[in-house]
Protein backbone atom coordinates (compact mmCIF):
# COMPACT_ATOMS: atom_id res chain seq x y z
CA UNK A 1 0.00 0.00 0.00
CA UNK A 2 0.91 3.78 -1.08
CA UNK A 3 1.99 5.79 1.78
CA UNK A 4 -0.21 9.05 2.06
CA UNK A 5 2.15 11.71 0.91
CA UNK A 6 -0.07 13.99 3.21
CA UNK A 7 2.20 12.31 5.70
CA UNK A 8 5.20 12.77 4.38
CA UNK A 9 8.76 15.33 4.54
CA UNK A 10 8.17 18.62 5.48
CA UNK A 11 4.66 19.32 3.79
CA UNK A 12 2.78 17.32 7.08
CA UNK A 13 3.97 20.17 9.18
CA UNK A 14 3.02 23.06 6.71
CA UNK A 15 -0.31 21.17 6.18
CA UNK A 16 -0.94 21.12 9.94
CA UNK A 17 -0.13 24.87 10.72
CA UNK A 18 -2.36 26.00 7.76
CA UNK A 19 -5.43 24.10 8.72
CA UNK A 20 -4.86 25.11 12.22
CA UNK A 21 -5.61 29.04 10.79
CA UNK A 22 -8.92 27.93 9.94
CA UNK A 23 -10.86 29.67 6.85
CA UNK A 24 -9.16 31.88 4.82
CA UNK A 25 -12.02 33.54 2.88
CA UNK A 26 -10.49 36.38 0.87
CA UNK A 27 -6.71 35.75 1.92
CA UNK A 28 -4.59 36.37 -1.23
CA UNK A 29 -1.67 33.40 -1.05
CA UNK A 30 1.12 32.83 -3.41
CA UNK A 31 2.59 29.04 -3.44
CA UNK A 32 5.88 29.15 -4.94
CA UNK A 33 6.73 26.56 -5.93
CA UNK A 34 3.28 25.10 -6.11
CA UNK A 35 4.60 21.81 -7.42
CA UNK A 36 1.67 19.24 -7.90
CA UNK A 37 -0.02 21.39 -5.50
CA UNK A 38 -0.62 19.48 -2.15
CA UNK A 39 -0.28 22.81 -0.47
CA UNK A 40 -2.54 24.47 -3.13
CA UNK A 41 -5.47 22.40 -2.40
CA UNK A 42 -5.32 22.82 1.30
CA UNK A 43 -5.51 26.76 0.49
CA UNK A 44 -8.31 26.39 -2.07
CA UNK A 45 -10.74 24.63 0.08
CA UNK A 46 -10.03 26.74 2.93
CA UNK A 47 -11.52 29.68 1.08
CA UNK A 48 -8.29 31.16 -0.41
CA UNK A 49 -7.40 33.33 -3.21
CA UNK A 50 -4.39 31.26 -4.83
CA UNK A 51 -1.77 31.72 -7.38
CA UNK A 52 0.34 28.55 -8.01
CA UNK A 53 3.58 29.64 -9.26
CA UNK A 54 6.26 27.27 -11.04
CA UNK A 55 8.73 26.18 -13.40
CA UNK A 56 6.48 23.42 -14.64
CA UNK A 57 3.12 24.77 -13.89
CA UNK A 58 1.27 21.66 -15.90
CA UNK A 59 2.20 19.38 -12.49
CA UNK A 60 -0.34 21.53 -10.70
CA UNK A 61 -3.46 18.78 -10.17
CA UNK A 62 -5.93 20.80 -8.21
CA UNK A 63 -9.60 21.32 -9.38
CA UNK A 64 -10.41 25.17 -10.07
CA UNK A 65 -6.80 26.06 -9.86
CA UNK A 66 -4.41 26.36 -12.89
CA UNK A 67 -1.00 26.72 -12.67
CA UNK A 68 1.18 30.04 -13.91
CA UNK A 69 5.06 29.62 -15.31
CA UNK A 70 7.76 31.72 -12.89
CA UNK A 71 11.34 31.21 -12.62
CA UNK A 72 12.18 32.33 -8.98
CA UNK A 73 15.54 34.05 -10.23
CA UNK A 74 13.44 36.36 -11.67
CA UNK A 75 10.34 38.47 -10.88
CA UNK A 76 7.34 37.35 -10.42
CA UNK A 77 4.19 37.31 -12.37
CA UNK A 78 2.44 39.23 -9.25
CA UNK A 79 1.32 42.72 -8.88
CA UNK A 80 3.66 44.94 -6.02
CA UNK A 81 1.70 44.08 -2.34
CA UNK A 82 -0.72 41.84 -3.61
CA UNK A 83 -0.41 38.78 -1.41
CA UNK A 84 -1.20 38.57 2.41
CA UNK A 85 0.83 35.37 2.15
CA UNK A 86 3.63 34.21 0.43
CA UNK A 87 4.43 30.28 0.84
CA UNK A 88 8.56 28.64 -0.15
CA UNK A 89 8.32 25.53 0.15
CA UNK A 90 11.91 23.67 -0.64
CA UNK A 91 12.25 26.42 -2.97
CA UNK A 92 15.30 28.19 -1.77
CA UNK A 93 17.99 25.90 -1.58
CA UNK A 94 17.57 25.84 -5.20
CA UNK A 95 18.43 29.66 -5.82
CA UNK A 96 21.99 30.97 -6.55
CA UNK A 97 20.57 34.71 -5.98
CA UNK A 98 18.52 33.76 -2.49
CA UNK A 99 18.69 37.43 -1.33
CA UNK A 100 16.94 38.53 -5.12
CA UNK A 101 13.77 35.98 -4.67
CA UNK A 102 13.83 37.23 -1.13
CA UNK A 103 13.08 40.64 -2.07
CA UNK A 104 10.61 39.55 -4.43
CA UNK A 105 8.44 37.89 -1.51
CA UNK A 106 8.62 41.26 -0.01
CA UNK A 107 7.83 42.88 -2.92
CA UNK A 108 4.70 41.17 -3.37
CA UNK A 109 3.47 41.13 -0.17
CA UNK A 110 1.11 43.60 1.45
CA UNK A 111 2.71 45.61 4.57
CA UNK A 112 2.57 43.17 7.59
CA UNK A 113 1.63 40.10 5.15
CA UNK A 114 3.87 36.82 6.26
CA UNK A 115 6.22 34.42 4.24
CA UNK A 116 6.74 30.49 4.96
CA UNK A 117 9.76 29.58 4.21
CA UNK A 118 10.86 25.96 4.62
CA UNK A 119 14.51 24.52 3.71
CA UNK A 120 16.62 21.66 4.80
CA UNK A 121 18.90 22.72 7.68
CA UNK A 122 22.16 22.95 6.67
CA UNK A 123 22.39 23.91 10.98
CA UNK A 124 21.87 20.74 12.96
CA UNK A 125 24.61 19.02 14.29
CA UNK A 126 24.71 16.03 12.28
CA UNK A 127 24.58 17.96 9.38
CA UNK A 128 27.34 20.48 10.39
CA UNK A 129 29.52 17.27 11.47
CA UNK A 130 28.96 16.45 7.70
CA UNK A 131 29.57 19.64 6.08
CA UNK A 132 33.04 19.23 8.01
CA UNK A 133 33.66 15.55 6.94
CA UNK A 134 32.26 15.94 3.30
CA UNK A 135 30.86 19.49 2.79
CA UNK A 136 27.47 17.81 2.44
CA UNK A 137 24.68 17.79 4.26
CA UNK A 138 25.08 13.90 5.54
CA UNK A 139 27.93 12.40 5.44
CA UNK A 140 26.80 9.13 3.44
CA UNK A 141 26.71 11.50 0.38
CA UNK A 142 29.31 13.19 -1.99
CA UNK A 143 29.19 16.75 -1.63
CA UNK A 144 27.40 18.78 -4.64
CA UNK A 145 28.41 18.09 -8.05
CA UNK A 146 27.78 18.94 -11.26
CA UNK A 147 27.08 15.77 -12.43
CA UNK A 148 24.01 15.46 -9.32
CA UNK A 149 22.75 19.11 -8.75
CA UNK A 150 21.74 20.33 -12.19
CA UNK A 151 18.22 19.10 -11.91
CA UNK A 152 16.57 20.18 -15.13
CA UNK A 153 17.11 21.93 -18.57
CA UNK A 154 14.42 24.11 -20.85
CA UNK A 155 14.52 22.09 -24.28
CA UNK A 156 17.30 22.61 -25.96
CA UNK A 157 17.92 26.20 -23.79
CA UNK A 158 20.92 26.73 -21.85
CA UNK A 159 18.78 27.54 -18.83
CA UNK A 160 20.04 25.55 -15.82
CA UNK A 161 18.15 24.19 -12.57
CA UNK A 162 19.84 23.65 -10.01
CA UNK A 163 19.35 20.91 -7.10
CA UNK A 164 20.81 20.78 -3.44
CA UNK A 165 23.44 23.09 -4.57
CA UNK A 166 22.96 26.11 -2.86
CA UNK A 167 21.94 24.83 0.92
CA UNK A 168 22.15 27.45 3.94
CA UNK A 169 22.02 27.44 7.19
CA UNK A 170 20.05 29.34 9.65
CA UNK A 171 22.34 32.24 10.55
CA UNK A 172 22.82 32.90 6.30
CA UNK A 173 19.18 32.51 6.16
CA UNK A 174 18.37 34.90 8.78
CA UNK A 175 20.34 36.98 7.76
CA UNK A 176 19.24 37.39 3.93
CA UNK A 177 15.66 37.61 5.82
CA UNK A 178 16.64 40.62 7.69
CA UNK A 179 18.55 41.98 4.68
CA UNK A 180 15.15 41.73 2.66
CA UNK A 181 12.97 43.10 5.56
CA UNK A 182 11.57 40.42 7.47
CA UNK A 183 11.13 39.33 10.91
CA UNK A 184 10.79 36.38 12.27
CA UNK A 185 7.23 35.50 14.19
CA UNK A 186 7.33 31.82 14.62
CA UNK A 187 10.15 28.87 14.37
CA UNK A 188 8.10 25.98 14.01
CA UNK A 189 9.90 22.36 15.04
CA UNK A 190 10.07 20.00 11.96
CA UNK A 191 11.13 16.18 12.24
CA UNK A 192 14.09 15.50 14.65
CA UNK A 193 17.26 14.06 13.68
CA UNK A 194 17.71 11.40 16.49
CA UNK A 195 21.92 11.86 15.77
CA UNK A 196 21.23 15.39 15.98
CA UNK A 197 19.35 14.97 19.17
CA UNK A 198 22.37 12.52 21.02
CA UNK A 199 25.44 15.20 19.63
CA UNK A 200 23.03 18.28 20.99
CA UNK A 201 23.07 16.67 24.77
CA UNK A 202 27.19 15.98 24.58
CA UNK A 203 27.59 18.88 22.87
CA UNK A 204 25.52 21.38 24.54
CA UNK A 205 28.38 22.64 26.84
CA UNK A 206 30.94 23.36 23.93
CA UNK A 207 28.25 24.76 22.12
CA UNK A 208 26.96 27.23 24.60
CA UNK A 209 30.51 28.38 25.38
CA UNK A 210 31.33 28.78 22.23
CA UNK A 211 28.70 30.89 21.79
CA UNK A 212 28.94 32.87 24.62
CA UNK A 213 32.62 33.76 24.19
CA UNK A 214 31.84 34.57 20.45
CA UNK A 215 29.37 37.29 21.32
CA UNK A 216 31.07 38.57 24.19
CA UNK A 217 34.02 39.16 21.92
CA UNK A 218 32.28 40.32 18.63
CA UNK A 219 30.80 43.86 19.61
CA UNK A 220 34.31 44.67 20.52
CA UNK A 221 35.68 44.22 17.22
CA UNK A 222 33.51 46.75 16.06
CA UNK A 223 33.12 49.88 18.16
CA UNK A 224 32.52 51.94 15.29
CA UNK A 225 28.68 50.40 14.90
CA UNK A 226 26.94 51.36 17.75
CA UNK A 227 26.02 48.80 20.92
CA UNK A 228 22.23 49.46 20.47
CA UNK A 229 22.01 48.43 16.82
CA UNK A 230 23.98 45.61 16.87
CA UNK A 231 23.56 43.99 20.51
CA UNK A 232 19.67 42.92 19.52
CA UNK A 233 21.62 41.10 16.02
CA UNK A 234 24.09 39.55 17.49
CA UNK A 235 21.55 38.51 20.28
CA UNK A 236 19.26 36.81 18.14
CA UNK A 237 21.97 34.91 15.89
CA UNK A 238 23.11 33.58 19.78
CA UNK A 239 19.46 32.09 20.55
CA UNK A 240 19.50 30.48 17.10
CA UNK A 241 22.98 28.92 17.13
CA UNK A 242 21.41 27.71 20.80
CA UNK A 243 17.85 26.55 19.88
CA UNK A 244 17.00 22.48 19.75
CA UNK A 245 14.83 23.20 16.38
CA UNK A 246 18.10 24.73 14.92
CA UNK A 247 20.59 21.92 16.34
CA UNK A 248 18.04 18.83 15.90
CA UNK A 249 15.43 19.48 13.28
CA UNK A 250 16.01 17.87 9.98
CA UNK A 251 14.22 21.14 8.34
CA UNK A 252 13.62 24.87 8.48
CA UNK A 253 10.24 25.86 9.05
CA UNK A 254 9.86 29.13 9.74
CA UNK A 255 7.39 31.75 9.39
CA UNK A 256 8.10 35.78 8.44
CA UNK A 257 6.68 39.19 8.74
CA UNK A 258 6.98 41.57 6.06
CA UNK A 259 8.48 44.67 8.41
CA UNK A 260 9.45 47.06 6.21
CA UNK A 261 9.71 47.67 1.98
CA UNK A 262 12.93 46.79 0.80
CA UNK A 263 14.68 50.36 0.50
CA UNK A 264 13.74 50.68 4.09
CA UNK A 265 15.86 47.97 4.71
CA UNK A 266 18.47 49.35 2.65
CA UNK A 267 18.65 52.92 5.20
CA UNK A 268 18.02 49.83 7.98
CA UNK A 269 21.67 48.44 6.82
CA UNK A 270 23.51 51.41 6.68
CA UNK A 271 23.13 52.70 10.75
CA UNK A 272 24.12 49.68 11.03
CA UNK A 273 27.38 49.69 9.15
CA UNK A 274 27.53 53.51 9.13
CA UNK A 275 31.18 54.79 10.95
CA UNK A 276 31.15 57.17 13.03
CA UNK A 277 30.49 57.60 16.93
CA UNK A 278 26.70 58.23 17.77
CA UNK A 279 25.72 57.71 13.88
CA UNK A 280 22.17 55.89 13.44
Amino acid sequence: MASDPETKGIHKYVARYLRGLGRMDGLRVVDVPAGAGRTCKILHEAGAEVVALDLFPEMLQVDGLEGTFADLSEPLPVEDGWADLVICQEGIEHLSDQLSALEEFNRILKPGGRLLITTPNLSNLRSRVSWFLMESDMWRRMPPSEVDSIWFSEGASDRLYFGHLFLLGVHRLQSLLRIAGFRSEERLRTKTSITSVWMTVVAWPVLWLTTTLAQLRYPRKNRHISPELVTPVFQEHRDLNLSFTTNACKSIFWVQRKAMEVPEARARLKDLTRSGQGEH
